[in-house]
């Protein structure tokens, strides 16, 4: 941490240049005081868990590092359970895992913390495996209100299932996580299909994907050109098999190429070579998520769309990018958790950047983002807060399209949980 002033030390330009009034590192008794209600502003407290969200500090309020604190790993191999801490990041993650031949269905990036498990979780492996919150045994933490809670899967009293619920998607609205118990999986080899392609083929491999197995997944990226990566875990000869058969498709794709990672741990996706300047010091940016489902036969209106988007992108630091969720995610009560959408295949995001202190620059990048998630709102019409918002004028409709109809009974909860708003407002 950078010593003797305010500033956070984060992966999110946002958020580390921002001035926060106060850095604390621990849960204690006097952070549930008076001091949130009384302020003469609505004010509340930032939570920074791996401080990759833009929404973990702002100008003049008090952000909560959970990162020195609360960064503790610990594995039950026998029942392949591993506890972390609140503060612990994907990175440290996988590696401590790694060691044990076990791995987690983490995102394409390794620089979140836990707000990427309890905002829902979406990674290569959720087809097989499940959301990341689909993955939780057991929650520790404290609510807005200064009650402690810990919480087992499985011992859940009546007056705890809501909440449990709630905490599944919904959490930094609710509560501090400090810890987090998670199922773990056994490491197997990882082969990935991966190279630039033009509009027309990436149609095709759409198409063809939306038809994919389990262990296969696809992500891809457009920026100045469009960027896929074809996943596949391969852990017996039936995966083995599967895969070849698909490979002899991927193959008519001359630009594609083959590469095999020993473990999930091993891949950097969307590599440096990519110049897709996420941590360009000189910029700031925002993030918006979209849930849809299968495209089936809107896949060249989708593309064409996509094209026209990216063609009127205010600058080279924006793009939108693309991951495929369903099948076991799909087999969950969408009462199960607050992620809701459970019918959802895709999960695209618009990435919104500009230099930063340039307010005029900003305006234009917003009102691009805007616009985007209205022409790509008829295919993916729900939305993934896996970065809250509220100090966007979008703010209050993200939270409808992300929670919809139980958002009542999120709001309730959220009264019960913090009712003084000393998290971040619904």
């Amino acid at each position: 941490m950078k010593k003797n002033n305010n500033l956070l030390q984060v992966p999110n330009i946002n958020s580390s240049d921002a001035q926060v009034k106060k850095l604390i590192y621990k849960v204690e008794d006097n952070l549930f005081n008076s001091h949130y209600k009384s302020s003469s502003k609505p004010e509340y407290l930032c939570v920074c868990s791996g401080g990759t969200t833009s929404s973990c500090a702002r100008n003049g309020f008090i952000t909560l590092d959970l990162r020195k604190e609360y960064n503790e790993i610990h594995l039950e191999k026998e029942k392949n359970l591993i506890r972390i801490g609140g503060g612990v990041i994907m990175k440290d993650l996988m590696n401590y895992l790694e060691k044990h031949n076990k791995t987690f269905p983490i995102g394409l990036s390794k620089l979140p913390g836990a707000g990427y498990i309890l905002t829902g979780g979406i990674s290569p492996m959720s087809r097989r495996y499940g959301l990341a919150i689909d993955n939780i045994d057991s929650i520790k933490g404290y609510l807005g209100n200064g009650t402690f809670i810990s919480l087992e899967k499985d011992s859940l009293n009546s007056t705890q299932k809501l909440l449990w619920k709630g905490l599944k998607g919904a959490a930094p609205f609710l509560a501090i996580i400090t810890e987090i118990g998670l199922k773990t999986f056994q490491s197997h080899p990882i082969q990935i299909i991966e190279g630039f392609v033009d509009d027309n083929e990436l149609s095709k491999i759409i198409n063809l994907s939306e038809g994919f197995p389990e262990n296969l997944s696809l992500q891809w990226i457009f920026a100045e050109r469009i960027y896929v990566y074809i996943f596949a875990e391969i852990k017996d000869d039936s995966d083995k098999e599967i895969f070849q058969n698909y490979l002899k498709q991927f193959e008519k794709f001359s630009s594609l190429k083959r590469k095999i990672y020993k473990t999930y741990n091993h891949i950097d996706f969307f590599p440096k070579e990519l110049d897709l300047f996420e941590l360009n010091k000189n910029n700031h940016s925002e993030v918006i998520s979209l849930l849809g489902g299968d495209l089936k036969n809107d896949i060249q209106i989708f593309v064409s769309s996509l094209k026209e988007i990216i063609q009127n992108k205010p600058n080279s630091s924006c793009y939108i990018a693309t991951q495929q969720l369903g099948l076991k995610t799909k087999e969950f009560d969408p009462n199960s958790s607050f992620f809701i959408h459970r019918t959802s295949t895709w999960k695209p995001w618009i990435y919104a950047s500009w230099k930063k202190n340039d307010l005029k620059e900003r305006e234009i990048v917003l009102n691009w983002m805007n616009e985007s998630w209205k022409k790509l709102k008829p295919f993916f019409p729900q939305i993934h807060l896996a970065q809250i918002h509220n100090h966007l004028n979008s703010h209050e409709e993200e939270v409808h399209l992300s929670f919809g109809e139980r958002l009542h009974e999120l709001k309730t909860l959220k009264n019960i949980c913090d009712p003084e708003s000393i998290l971040p407002p619904l």
